[in-house]
């Protein structure tokens, strides 16, 4: 049986028409594909492309018999949610020695209720559609939840759910609406599992669900105080690893500083060095033309095919990478305030600086509050040009200087040059026997020689409550601030208690009375432990504790044990 798509791609010998071998047409010859090359991406595009669902499995090894013919080494970069193969960028690098026992093969399901994220970042992220009766149609859902969002993600194989949204993240799209309410335990291995309800008209205030998944292909520069510089990783098949630096020029680098909303790449770099990586290699051979919307997009060798070590890893800077620093004071807890933007160091006008302004600054540098402003460059004296920041008006509540509103960067009517300077308490915080790996890490992150232990208190199973974190063999609560499902699924993680199903802050539970340790948290969904993401300087907060976090987590059965590092 043959299913043939205009223009290619076809399936051949399969059961069914949306079964087979994958052959592709090229020059009015047909070849097969190689599946060393073939991903569930590009088989999401095949399936949609034959109008036959969603992909159901890509079984190797030429399982639908050998080709005869031409056998194709072309690799498509699909992101998954392309209409057509013809949408796909292609790299032609042929690495892999193929033969037609290679031959990739594609089941995909035609039949009711197959799934698929469209119009997100990859195959992992987007508006949730659903097939029905040979139809894609977009899902309304009143009372979705992270339940259901699970569900979708084990289904498509993408993990667990990170985040939930509505219709607005997505563009717009006729196709036809499905109306469902579906009531998910979150165990089922398939959406269709779940106690559904077909409705025949579309509630009001009821919005298209989508959701993103844990594997959803990620980018970040890793080892620096803000996200525009560091060390190159790429989040893909579930661990995050680095690029190789063979081939790698301005042009990448300027299509990862898009990517990131970092501006243009530098090319005179200065980036913290944050040791070298013991993960994978993901990405080597890396070829933008300049115009791809994200780096996987870009022509490379195979995923994970590289002849690299980590000291060629690829590090670098963008123009909107921000640092700070105090010079000429006696400790590095008072000085005048340089600031490193676009590459080069300036100053911040005293001019209209205040105690909040003030002590932004000393968080930012982990220092203790602040003392004293130098006004007129007299204790710290005057630094070169340019004047980056004039006009700050901080609320204190801030983590970083450039949080707070100020003139734009580079305007200024400081008069005089008038350099400010500010002299901070030297930091006393516990004692924390900590291992940086990095000079400064996403809002100024350290990485514990063992890591910090949680556990939850206060709720009606050992995996809900609220979220305790010890330090010193002392244990403090988290702060909500910029709390999410991402960081909810870290901890329930961590606690060997599966995925998180809720997280707020609840009534029912008593307050703690204790230390107050995280605020700020801001996980991808990814790491291991909860002390890898990003957050404020341990015990600096604006918090109380009616802020404090509490999750409840999937599983019913956890360790009775608090679960640190395991060592």
């Amino acid at each position: 049986m043959r299913n043939e798509g205009k223009n290619g791609p076809r399936l051949v010998n399969g059961k069914s028409r949306c079964s087979g071998r994958v052959e592709v047409l090229h020059g009015g010859q047909w070849g097969t594909l190689c599946d060393e090359y073939f991903s569930l991406e590009d088989a999401a595009v095949v399936c949609e492309h034959l109008q036959c669902g969603a992909v159901n499995a890509t079984p190797r090894g030429a399982t639908f018999s050998e080709g005869k013919g031409l056998l194709w080494k072309d690799d498509y970069r699909c992101l998954g949610n392309e209409t057509r193969l013809t949408d796909c960028p292609v790299s032609a690098w042929g690495q892999v020695n193929c033969s037609h026992w290679n031959d990739a093969g594609l089941i995909c399901s035609a039949e009711k209720w197959s799934l698929r994220l469209s119009d997100g970042g990859g195959r992992c992220d987007g508006r949730l559609e659903v097939y029905d009766n040979g139809t894609w149609h977009r899902v309304q859902d009143k009372i979705w939840n992270l339940n259901d969002a699970n569900v979708v993600c084990r289904e498509l194989r993408c993990g667990f759910a990170t985040s939930v949204y509505t219709s607005s993240r997505y563009r717009e799209t006729a196709r036809p609406m499905l109306v469902i309410e579906g009531r998910c335990e979150g165990n089922e291995t398939h959406l269709r599992n779940c106690k559904t309800s077909l409705l025949q008209r579309s509630p009001a205030n009821v919005t298209v669900v989508g959701v993103r998944c844990s594997d959803h292909m990620q980018l970040r520069l890793f080892g620096s105080e803000d996200a525009c510089a560091g060390r190159l990783e790429v989040y893909y098949n579930g661990s995050w690893g680095t690029v190789c630096d063979d081939s790698w020029d301005l042009v990448n680098a300027n299509v990862v500083c898009r990517q990131l909303s970092c501006g243009y790449a530098l090319e005179k770099i200065k980036v913290p060095n944050c040791g070298r990586s013991t993960g994978e290699i993901w990405l080597d051979e890396v070829r933008c033309s300049g115009n791809e919307p994200y780096l996987w997009k870009c022509p490379s060798a195979l995923w994970g095919h590289h002849d690299c070590s980590h000291k060629e890893d690829v590090i670098l800077e963008c123009s909107e990478h921000k640092e700070m620093r105090l010079v000429e004071g006696k400790h590095s807890c008072e000085g005048r305030v340089e600031v490193r933007y676009q590459g080069r160091w300036g100053t911040v006008c005293s001019e209209e600086l205040d105690s909040k302004d003030a002590n932004v600054i000393c968080k930012q540098m982990n220092c203790g509050t602040m003392e004293s402003i130098d006004y007129y460059s007299q204790k710290y004296g005057k630094g070169s040009d340019p004047i980056w920041l004039d006009g700050i008006e901080c609320l204190s509540y801030e983590s970083t200087l450039w949080q707070c509103h100020a003139k734009p960067w580079g305007k200024h009517d400081c008069q005089y040059n008038l350099h400010a300077g500010v002299e901070c308490k030297e930091a006393k915080i516990p004692d924390r026997s900590s291992v940086k790996v990095c000079e400064t890490r996403n809002i100024s992150q350290t990485v514990y020689a063992a890591e910090p232990t949680l556990r939850v208190s206060g709720g009606n199973t050992s995996c809900s409550g609220r979220l305790e974190i010890e330090f010193n063999n002392i244990w403090g609560t988290i702060c909500d601030d910029s709390w999410d499902l991402a960081d909810a699924n870290v901890a329930c993680r961590q606690l060997g208690c599966g995925s998180a199903l809720l997280t707020g802050v609840p009534d029912k539970i008593i307050q703690d009375v204790g230390d107050l340790w995280l605020d700020e948290v801001k996980c991808k969904g990814s790491e291991s432990f909860l002390s890898s993401c990003p957050s404020s300087p341990l015990g600096q907060h604006d918090c109380d504790h009616k802020e404090d976090v509490f999750v409840v987590c999937s599983e019913s059965a956890p360790p009775t044990d608090p679960v640190g590092s395991g060592i």
